[in-house]
């Protein structure tokens, strides 16, 4: 600490004697500019004004270039002596003239920035692996306006110190240390905000973000190697900056998808890397937009030294308009000795004299492939494709095979100062002025606090809500406790919530209530305890549970848990109707779908990782299933009809919901082959594999020669993938058969139960259940053979409509089947439309019996959990 303190006193001393340089950007008609880019050439340091125009820099003395520029503006070179004296400097900017140079046209007349793109996608995993290692000090600025909040949300949002029409700001100073090829340290050297709760800063959320990241699934680059399946290009022209020229293309997605961009993409001629972009992109939120400026920073090197990201959100009534721009000083960069710079672009770059030829390394097999490809002018996609291959294997050379994946968010290491500098050193340190609007939230935010510490004498208690809450609102809608300082997490959901309310035919209207504890024993191993209580009004009875579960092995995501209580269950407890929909339906139609049971047990389980993608599952557990009937008549219409019988179920006997007891055993093995994985704080995360997942499990229970307890055998085997491609396009596939033998006396829940919807709204996704089926009335205890299909794509059929080519919808088409002992040859055929609102879907199915139609409906599916 004494160090770092030396150290940032040296830095602010540094400050202190340096000038200023500042004034306002502007255009030739005097419209100042927001968020234009500024660059410095000797200290490879970019920034950007504010949004008022205003810019700010702070030089020691001496000769620099300072470049300001502005996407559609041409790039204005300044150079200033810095001496004793402040400088005031007002920049005017030019709008940028586009030319159009002679171009080869090819067969087909096709645009010329087609040309242009396929050099540049097929050097972008070169570009993306181009540096080893650098240093970054970084300096973010984000915020928001909150325009609209809903009047229903005002009060509460008020408590937590968020208002409508109020302007929230947060800025820090960063250091970033990177090594290839995805490994971050962040240093968060400081930081001020008027957010309440504001959290770490994601910085590297940002900032790590690379448009040569062909294979991101999430959102598809224009320099995705399969950006042409996606997007259409038009070449708008040149213009020349420095010793190079930079070409404008227009990015036009070929359909409105939220995983695509638009706007404009600046290359590099003759190098094929990014100058600068500016893309918007369209979520079910809003609109989130991208300006990014790229400056050699080192030789052949080309970083981002300007960020801008502005998100226009209306969603649910919210109205708010945030953004979040970035400040990047490079220096320490070390180019990747061990990847080869492509011959044609060290030739732009005029770093291959003739006399030096002689020099040159002997090219492998594939850089020469390499270089045969890039000589060519007429580059066709084909071409593109094998020299984005050529270029990848090169790279792949280089890493050893692992199956562990590195990404910033594994690798991502935040070191927090305890530091605080007043507002007169962040004055002089921030590079990116604050707006009038800015200021003034942080005036009106360090008077609250002053008044809290004044009034509380505690400087912690003015940014946690929690501790402004009262205790009446802590205790009716809940509070999550957590002390950075302390191992114990403890979260309670309220006194007031939408699970703390039930309503079933069996135990008519209840109340339940919990809470969760976890204690962190250290880093990565943790336990965690969550009681419940409920109570039954119409049956008078208090039912309870427990759950306990400890994270031990988190590299082999081992967990044990153990659970115990007196508790009313669904026959089908794994997939059944959700209870919220059953109550709804229960009182407002007196339909009730959920079939109940009373089970008093005790449970121990274990999961673990045998090996990577090997999983093991076991379990025991001793129960007594007490039968339950219904117990109310109640409803809000409907008085004229009755409920069905809880214990009655067609094509089941029933005397297998008579009492019974149970002891079980149950084991399972879990393998994927070639699973990647992720290390996230410690702990195992399963990513992906392009292989299936295949299952064997046994389950069974033993009577030991009494009459009155469950007595049966199943194995069941399963296999099941999702396989995507173009990122779009989705097919899932999910196949099991099992078969019960020794089958003596057993309860109902101890039947193989399938995953049906007769309800027609659910929460459930349909890729992998019957949407037509009757619940419980197929659940078997003999042999089941069922499968599932899902094929889903952005346009298939209703989406191809003019009027619905711009929703962020997803099409799907289903095909499920079943055929046990009950019935034989089953099949469900569906279409639907889902990704509605992100967690909607509406589809309509049929299905059929032997090949007889049997029945069609209509479902709405809300997929929030």
């Amino acid at each position: 600490m004494r160090v770092f303190l030396l150290f940032l006193l040296a830095f602010l001393c540094s400050e202190f004697s340096a000038q200023s340089v500042s004034g306002t950007i502007s255009s030739i008609d005097g419209q100042s500019i927001p968020f234009a880019s500024i660059y410095i050439k000797e200290l490879t340091t970019g920034t950007t004004s504010n949004a008022q125009g205003i810019y700010s820099l702070r030089l020691d003395k001496g000769e620099y270039h300072i470049y300001f520029q502005a996407l559609g503006f041409a790039r204005k070179e300044i150079k200033i002596v810095v001496s004793n004296e402040d400088i005031e400097m007002d920049i005017t900017l030019q709008e940028q003239d586009y030319r159009l140079k002679e171009v080869k046209v090819y067969s087909g007349k096709e645009d010329p920035a087609y040309a242009i793109m396929r050099k540049s996608i097929s050097l972008a995993p070169y570009f993306q692996q181009q540096v080893k290692r650098y240093n970054a000090d970084v300096y973010l600025k984000g915020g928001f306006d909150m325009d609209k909040i809903p009047l229903i949300m005002r009060k509460q949002l008020k408590e937590e110190g968020i208002e409508q029409g109020q302007n929230y700001v947060s800025e820090s100073v960063n250091k970033i240390k990177f090594t290839l090829p995805n490994q971050y340290e962040h240093i968060q050297v400081s930081k001020r905000s008027s957010i309440p709760n504001d959290s770490e800063d994601q910085v590297m959320g940002f900032l790590n973000y690379s448009f040569y990241d062909v294979d991101n699934e999430d959102l598809i680059s224009p320099l995705s190697r399969k950006s042409f399946s996606f997007y259409k290009f038009q070449y708008i022209g040149f213009f020349k900056q420095g010793d190079y020229y930079v070409n404008k293309i227009k990015v036009i997605p070929k359909r409105k998808n939220q995983k695509l961009f638009s706007g404009y993409i600046y290359i590099v001629d003759q190098l094929w890397n990014i100058h600068s972009v500016n893309l918007s992109n369209t979520q079910f939120f809003g609109t989130i937009k991208v300006k990014q400026v790229q400056e050699q920073v080192k030789e052949r090197v080309w970083l981002p030294v300007s960020h801008l990201f502005d998100v226009d959100v209306k969603l649910m009534g919210f109205k708010l308009k945030a953004n979040y721009s970035g400040s990047v000083d490079y220096h320490d960069i070390e180019l990747n000795d061990a990847l080869v710079v492509p011959e044609s672009v060290l030739i732009a770059y005029g770093g291959m004299e003739e006399e030096e030829s002689d020099s040159i390394p002997q090219l492998s097999k594939t850089e020469k492939k390499i270089e045969a490809l890039l000589q060519k002018d007429d580059l066709s996609n084909r071409d593109m494709l094998k020299l984005t291959r050529l270029v990848n294997k090169e790279k792949k050379e280089e890493k050893d095979e692992s199956l562990e994946i590195d990404d910033w968010s594994s690798n991502y290491k935040v070191v927090k100062d305890t530091v605080k500098r007043d507002s007169i050193q962040w004055d002089v340190i921030r590079p990116i002025p604050l707006s009038d609007n800015e200021i003034s939230s942080f005036n009106k935010r360090d008077s609250i606090n002053m008044s809290l510490r004044s009034a509380e004498g505690d400087t912690t208690k003015a940014f946690n809500n929690h501790k402004n809450r009262s205790l009446f609102s802590k205790v009716i809608s809940g509070y999550h406790s957590f002390s950075k300082d302390s191992a114990l997490q403890i979260s309670y959901p309220g006194l007031i919530n939408l699970k703390a309310f039930d309503f079933n035919s069996v135990a008519g209207f209840s109340y339940m209530q919990t809470m969760e504890a976890r204690w962190k024993l250290d880093t990565i191993h943790h336990l965690t305890v969550q009681p419940y209580l409920k109570y039954a009004f119409a049956q008078e009875q208090l039912t309870w549970r427990f759950e306990n579960k400890y994270y031990f092995a988190p590299l082999q995501r081992g967990v044990l848990s153990l659970s115990a209580g007196q508790w009313f269950s669904d026959f089908n407890d794994e997939s059944g109707t959700h209870p919220l929909l059953n109550a709804m339906s229960s009182l407002f139609f007196k339909e009730n779908y959920l079939k109940l049971y009373q089970g008093n047990y005790i449970k121990g389980a274990i999961d673990i990782d045998i090996v990577n993608g090997l999983q093991f599952s076991t379990g025991l557990k001793h129960a007594r299933y007490i039968e339950l009937e219904n117990s109310t008549d109640f409803a809000l219409a409907y008085p004229s009809r009755s409920y069905e019988p809880n214990n009655v179920v067609s094509n089941v006997d029933s005397t297998y919901f008579n009492s019974r007891s149970s002891n079980s055993f149950s084991a399972s093995l879990h393998y994927t082959p070639k699973n990647y994985y992720k290390i996230v704080h410690g702990r195992k995360v399963m990513q992906y594999s392009d292989f299936p997942t295949v299952s064997l499990s046994y389950r069974g229970a033993f009577d030991f020669g009494n009459t009155e307890m469950s007595n049966y055998n199943l194995m069941e085997l399963r296999i099941r993938q999702e396989l995507d491609w173009s990122f779009m396009y989705a097919f899932k596939y999910d196949l099991s058969i099992g078969k019960f033998f020794n089958v003596g006396e057993m309860h109902f829940s101890e039947f193989k139960h399938f995953n049906t919807s007769e309800i027609p709204i659910s929460f459930k996704q349909w890729h992998n259940g019957f949407v037509l089926l009757n619940d419980y009335e197929y659940s078997s205890n003999d042999w089941f053979i069922q499968g599932h299909l899902n094929y889903k794509s952005p346009y298939l059929l209703l989406k191809n409509l003019p009027f619905l080519q711009d929703k962020l919808w997803n099409e799907n088409l289903y095909l499920h089947f079943l055929t046990n002992e009950k019935i034989l040859n089953y099949n469900e055929l569906g279409y639907g439309i889902s990704d509605i609102l992100l967690v909607g879907s509406v589809g309509a199915f049929v299905s059929f019996e032997n090949t007889s139609f049997k029945m069609w409906g209509v479902r709405v599916a809300i997929t929030l959990w």
